[in-house]
């Protein structure tokens, strides 16, 4: 490329000079190519994972060898997983903290947020105040298709992945009880008030059996993709004979490959209805596989133990964190408040975790 561009004129006593207007062509050049590097290396988050096609598929790589299956080498076991990682509000400080803690053992991760920026590459997706999240996997699956599985987590949470090298990357994995006394039976009403997501701050309810009916209609003859009957029936013995819009805790949870192109179909479906997150994705399971089959790897919420509090000193936080927990939520990593969060995940966490990869 450099070489059409530089002309080189002989001056009259023969020798070699470049005329101002190729010193200029030059000058142009350079200085593109250092914007070029500048932006490369100013941008962070992983917007293009490694093409699916390329990922290592085979169940012997991750599974079988003795270091794996006992938890100390886990550098390649998250390669052919895509990690999302959602902001429900554009806080994107904290993106350089969260990829030092994940990027060594995930290889392939995306930022799915509401809002674009100019220094962080963001998948964005109207999560419409963080409500519908789910959809980040979706959009996903639809960008990144083929991989093995997408496991969805929210920004402010600490997950200890160390804790998942026994989990069945073929399965569900789901990481909060299912209380089915506080699930939506459809078309039951008066309304359940145990729960303001189902009528009071959205009308999630209404927007569940909205969404089961166009599940049903648009694929009410099975097709390629969705074998409605086999859908249908499953949905039903996962409610024990009941239509329901099952709901819990939904910061974490992973949809393998073999049920991802019906999720992101369903789930497109669901959040077209503003269906809440703590719904939606229980709900979208129960129609594609046994809950017996889901593997259950709950962590801890503190709202279970304290009620709705601020969180974000940490203080109850890291009195309740051990590295041995799957995951705890909410960790807030956004403000000055949040300083010992920081530190936290800077000193002690992040350290620990890397003896899992410098293996």
């Amino acid at each position: 490329m450099l070489s059409v561009l530089f002309r080189i004129k002989m001056s009259q006593d023969g020798t070699k000079r470049l005329s101002n207007k190729t010193i200029f062509a030059i000058f142009c050049c350079l200085l593109i190519s250092c914007c070029l590097i500048l932006l490369k290396t100013t941008i962070k988050g992983r917007i293009n994972p490694t093409p699916a096609a390329s990922v290592a598929s085979s169940p012997s790589k991750y599974h079988d060898p003795p270091e794996t299956k006992s938890g100390k080498c886990l550098k390649n076991y998250f390669e052919d997983v895509l990690l999302i990682i959602v902001y429900h509000f554009p806080f994107y400080e904290s993106i350089p903290l969260l990829e030092s803690f994940y990027n060594e053992t995930f290889k392939n991760f995306v930022i799915c947020g509401p809002k674009s920026n100019s220094l962080y590459q963001i998948m964005v997706v109207d999560l419409g105040r963080g409500w519908y999240g789910y959809e980040c996997v979706g959009e996903a699956i639809r960008r990144y298709p083929r991989y093995r599985g997408y496991l969805y987590i929210n920004d402010d949470m600490v997950v200890n992945w160390w804790t998942f090298y026994k989990l069945d990357k073929e399965k569900f994995w789901f990481g909060a009880k299912i209380v089915d006394e506080r699930c939506h039976v459809l078309g039951k009403r008066p309304m359940l008030k145990n729960w303001p997501w189902w009528s009071a701050k959205t009308p999630s309810a209404k927007a569940c059996e909205v969404s089961y009916t166009e599940v049903i209609q648009k694929n009410n003859h099975s097709n390629a993709h969705i074998n409605i009957t086999k859908l249908i029936k499953t949905h039903l013995d996962n409610g024990k004979g009941v239509k329901l819009c099952f709901k819990t805790w939904s910061d974490l949870f992973y949809v393998p490959r073999k049920f991802s192109d019906q999720w992101q179909r369903i789930s497109s479906v669901f959040y077209k209805n503003r269906v809440f997150l703590e719904a939606a994705v229980p709900t979208i399971m129960s129609f594609l596989d046994s809950r017996d089959s889901w593997e259950k790897h709950y962590g801890l919420y503190l709202p279970d133990k304290y009620g709705y509090i601020n969180f974000a000193n940490g203080k109850k936080v890291w009195i309740n964190y051990n590295y041995d927990i799957k995951f705890i939520h909410p960790v807030k990593f956004h403000g000055n408040i949040t300083k010992a969060n920081k530190e936290k995940m800077t000193n002690e966490i992040i350290p620990h975790s890397k003896q899992f990869t410098k293996c």
